[in-house]
């Protein structure tokens, strides 16, 4: 089984303007509205994949019924609590003249800790052995920062794998309970590390001292660089494609879903890999959130180059 955590969801709104004018009245030529949030981006992909995952977090007021109304016309199940206020909405700025992305987000709504609590009964009361718990995006008011780092103690506990996809305090103390995989991306890591990473050896160097916590795959997501994927004996550069964006929302959590599934499924590490970049750069093809199809991830993926260093 994989479960995904959304402590955060959105209904993620993306506007494409032929040209963003600060300042100026802006014509919308095109809007998208999808059920966002990086759990909830990885239970897509999962199901586009043909796999199944429960969707899980705290959704409230007319916005969490929007995303669970979504959630179930994609046939993606799901098991959220309800709490007070309302889901945060996310605004996503498609400007097409520049190609660029702009993403204007809400903080999200204050949670309550025995709405916490009641989260974490929900996740842990049905997971056995070998399942797999993902962990990913931002959290609320209320939340502490050290809230993944002890879900992913207490899954070890449980011989549980997790994933751990988050920045900042989040990230800093998630990894010190050794997640099974991170998918940092050289930004995050160069926060961490508090050193600029674009070179390859410099990140590199730096993301494979992560291993010491117990961590036991890295993914480095590069944009438009690609990918590196790091055990404790093996690195693997995997090569960008060129492609014509349309959206960058959702990419990374394409790949962690293919990721987790590729983890579940007991995959060889090439094939995971390359699965993993085809459904990353998949979504970049495609508006708003939606993710990648099938056919395209599969179109992809025979394109996927890699090597080892």
């Amino acid at each position: 089984m994989i479960k995904t955590i959304t402590l955060n969801p959105a209904l993620d709104k993306t506007i494409i303007l032929d040209e963003f004018r600060s300042g100026q009245v802006n014509r919308v030529k095109k809007i998208f509205k999808d059920a966002g949030g990086k759990g909830i981006n990885v239970s897509k992909m999962i199901r586009n994949l043909g796999g199944r995952s429960i969707a899980t977090g705290v959704l409230a007021g007319a916005t969490g019924s929007f995303i669970k109304n979504e959630l179930e016309r994609m046939e993606i199940e799901h098991n959220f609590i309800e709490s007070t206020g309302e889901t945060r909405t996310n605004l996503k700025l498609v400007d097409l003249r520049s190609n660029t992305f702009t993403d204007i987000n809400e903080k999200g709504a204050f949670l309550l800790a025995k709405k916490l609590e009641e989260l974490e009964a929900l996740i842990f009361n049905d997971l056995e052995k070998d399942d797999l718990l993902v962990l990913s995006g931002s959290v609320p008011a209320g939340v502490s920062e050290h809230i993944y780092e002890d879900w992913i103690n207490k899954a070890k506990g449980l011989q549980i794998k997790t994933i751990l996809d988050v920045d900042g305090p989040l990230f800093k103390n998630g990894v010190k309970a050794g997640p099974t995989l991170i998918k940092p991306n050289n930004h995050e890591l160069s926060a961490y590390f508090s050193t600029e990473m674009i070179d390859r050896e410099v990140i590199i160097n730096s993301a494979v001292k992560l291993f010491e916590y117990g961590v036991e795959m890295i993914m480095v997501s590069l944009g438009s660089a690609g990918a590196i994927f790091l055990t404790a004996d093996k690195r693997i550069v995997i090569e960008p494609l060129s492609l014509d964006v349309k959206s960058t929302v959702g990419a990374g959590d394409a790949m962690v879903g293919a990721l987790a599934l590729g983890i579940t499924e007991g995959m060889g590490m090439e094939e995971m890999i390359t699965l993993s970049v085809a459904a990353s750069s998949a979504s970049l093809l495609n508006n708003g959130t939606e993710m990648g199809t099938k056919d395209q991830i599969l179109n992809l993926k025979s394109q996927i180059k890699y090597y080892y260093l």
